[in-house]
């Protein structure tokens, strides 16, 4: 008995080191990567694209798709494997577009990158003057940006005259451009702007006021400024037969302090709150904005731009205004508009 148990222990420690044989060695997954960069670009330019994949696709089934609603689409073929780099136009619609890479590893199986996004945002152009009011025969100073390359000779500098836009010079690069006009002999204000097209769209910046001369200064008291400007828009709504606005203390409130938060930080926008923030109430609201001008001609400059001048002749019962000046003196006006 004891012999046969002996043996059947030695049975059993065989049988055990079967198990201990060493499996194959692990294969590594077979994997493809996907990026742009940048991960952001202009509406109109080239978006660069990298793919990088782990092993030869075969032939013809290496491909960059695009999520377009609920289906996948083929975007492009891809030669490479590799470190390929190459480019896909951004297009003209503003938004994100979701890409992956498909490629297959064998006669059945499809490997996928993971998705990525590629985000096409709108271009802007900007444009600041160093030098918001000269003496006549002076030198204005500029300063031009672009956060896209526009297209060749498109990037231009205009001024505003008799109420069209005139180009007046060709502006050779796109970031931080600093470069000089001639302000000529004749007292008043020049408006100018910067346009450049990418991909065929147009974008133009906000506007850049420069007096030439003394202006007519902002008045220091602020009731008297307002009721100035109350008192020219509603001149013009007479001559063109319109009922007055009546001045609404909540809405001085809104335009006042948007107007010193232009001066504060010297950023010429429209305040993106201005309807939360008016009275309630109201079934209809708008805003001017201007910057540069003295008191007696801001309302004048308003009338003498058609998007200006409507919301002056518009259907509103009421109006505040705000204004302010800068470090440097230079008035930031505003008017929120209401039908009440």
């Amino acid at each position: 008995m004891r012999k046969f148990l002996t043996g059947l222990v030695l049975s059993l420690s065989l049988v055990s080191g079967a198990f201990l044989v060493a499996p194959p060695p692990a294969v590594a997954a077979p994997t493809t990567t996907l990026a742009f960069v940048p991960a952001t670009v202009a509406v109109g330019q080239q978006a660069k694209v990298e793919v990088r994949s782990s092993f030869v696709p075969v032939r013809g089934n290496f491909r960059l798709q695009e999520l377009r609603g609920s289906s996948w689409v083929t975007a492009a073929e891809l030669p490479s494997y590799q470190n390929y780099g190459f480019t896909i136009p951004a297009g003209s619609t503003v938004g994100t577009r979701t890409f992956r890479v498909a490629a297959k590893a064998d006669s059945r199986t499809w490997v996928f990158s993971r998705n990525t996004t590629l985000t096409v945002a709108r271009g802007t152009t900007a444009l600041t003057t160093t030098t918001p009011q000269v003496r006549p025969g002076g030198t204005i100073g500029f300063e031009a940006r672009s956060s896209f390359v526009p297209d060749a000779g498109s990037f231009r500098l205009q001024e505003r005259r008799s109420g069209a836009w005139t180009d007046v010079a060709e502006l050779p690069s796109y970031r931080n451009y600093g470069f000089t006009r001639p302000a000529g002999s004749t007292v008043g204000v020049r408006t100018f702007r910067t346009v450049a097209t990418v991909g065929g769209t147009w974008v133009g910046s906000s506007w850049a006021n420069v007096t030439v001369g003394d202006p007519a200064p902002p008045t220091d008291d602020l009731t008297e400024a307002r009721n100035r400007i109350v008192a020219d828009t509603n001149a013009a709504r007479a001559e063109a037969g319109l009922r007055p606005l009546g001045q609404l203390a909540g809405a001085h409130d809104v335009a006042q302090g948007w107007a010193a938060q232009m001066a504060r930080t010297g950023r010429f926008e429209h305040n993106p709150d201005y309807a939360r923030q008016m009275p309630a109430g109201w079934t209809r609201v708008a805003e001017n904005i201007a910057y540069g001008y003295g008191v007696t001609g801001v309302v004048d400059a308003w009338m003498d731009s058609p998007g200006h001048r409507a919301n002056i002749l518009g259907d509103f019962t009421h109006i505040g205004v705000g204004v302010a000046t800068d470090a440097n003196g230079r008035p930031y006006y505003v008017q929120n508009f209401g039908k009440y």
